[in-house]
């Protein structure tokens, strides 16, 4: 079944990293929902340096989403990914969830401890390069990063040095993840490596009226903290923020100094924003979509993207690595719950 698919076929960002001369090209929407198969959504080679794909709210599911529309799952998302890297050799990819990536643990039952534990291992084994916590996510994350066998557990899922928190509460007992990560990208079309920084916030839980939040600390006082550090030391900065449209677009009008800002829920496909030099992204509802930043270098140095959004559906090839494993998985917490 072809589902709608969206490119934003002429979003040109320029970030130049020095200067931050920025410009936005009108949108243009093409519609490419006639695509036989996902090489056609993929399109051709056209010089992209390197890729950031993404998406948000996993909530701890590795199988398909929605029974009308089968979508998402682990299988296709690493199908994806290596459709993607096939098809575009020389051009490295980052891999990058928003946030929402555990099922909620605050209620420690058993099974969903397991369907976590069962998603840190899935996206060790196909490693994700920047994983954002979710306000959800601080339950089980505090669990994980314990202080009693953190050691061990790091080896055994090396997601865990992916993670990032700039304004979640940590217990005592645990290591909290940092604040940002910069990763290095090189490749064929890259003369010097070029330092992404990523910055990861989580908007409050909407609690009443006169009450607040005590899992988060401001998502704002905390971007405003962290960007200015973050800027000196990487060449693109995107923030990445597991929250809603209007926090999303004031993150970008206080933080002029990123390049980008990614909401992970704001639950509906927008087109991106401008706002003053900062572009603003959402990714896709539930776990059943696949971000695709698609990064150009200049012959002056200057940086620009494209983006798309793609259905994970049946056009896309499903790894059998990885269905075996949701179906281990799925199996093995089925018998824990029913036992």
């Amino acid at each position: 079944m072809v589902k709608k698919v969206f490119f934003i076929g002429s979003l040109l960002l320029l970030l130049a990293a020095n200067t931050r001369t920025q410009t936005l090209a009108p949108d243009v929407l093409v519609d490419t929902s006639k695509a036989q198969t996902l090489e056609e959504r993929l399109g051709a080679d056209d010089g992209a340096a390197f890729a950031i794909l993404y998406g948000a709210n996993l909530r701890g599911n590795l199988d398909l989403c929605d029974c009308n529309h089968p979508r998402g799952g682990i299988a296709r998302r690493v199908g994806y990914v290596e459709a993607f890297k096939k098809r575009f050799p020389q051009t490295p990819v980052l891999q990058v969830d928003v946030g929402n990536f555990w099922y909620d643990s605050s209620i420690e039952i058993p099974h969903v401890l397991l369907q976590n534990d069962y998603v840190t291992r899935a996206y060790s084994r196909w490693l994700v390069d920047v994983v954002n916590l979710g306000r959800y996510d601080l339950s089980y994350a505090n669990r994980l990063f314990s202080v009693n066998g953190i050691a061990e557990r790091t080896t055994a899922m090396p997601v865990m040095q992916n993670v990032i928190s700039a304004n979640g509460n940590f217990a005592d007992t645990a290591v909290a993840p940092p604040p940002y990560i910069i990763k290095e990208v090189s490749g064929k079309r890259i003369k010097k490596k070029i330092r992404v920084g990523f910055l990861g916030v989580v908007e409050p839980m909407n609690v009443g009226s006169g009450m607040s939040d005590a899992g988060v600390k401001n998502i704002f006082t905390t971007a405003r903290k962290f960007v200015p550090e973050l800027k000196r030391k990487c060449d693109v900065l995107i923030i990445l923020a597991h929250s809603e449209h209007a926090a999303a677009m004031r993150l970008a009008t206080e933080n002029p100094e990123a390049d980008l800002v990614i909401a992970g829920n704001a639950e509906a496909l927008y087109k991106p924003r401008l706002v003053g030099k900062t572009v603003v992204l959402y990714a896709a509802p539930g776990n059943t979509q696949e971000g695709d930043l698609r990064f150009y270098i200049a012959p002056n140095g200057k940086i620009n993207f494209k983006f798309r959004s793609t259905d994970l559906d049946a056009l896309t090839p499903s790894d059998e690595a990885a269905l075996k494993f949701a179906e281990t998985a799925r199996n093995e917490v089925f018998k824990l719950r029913n036992r």
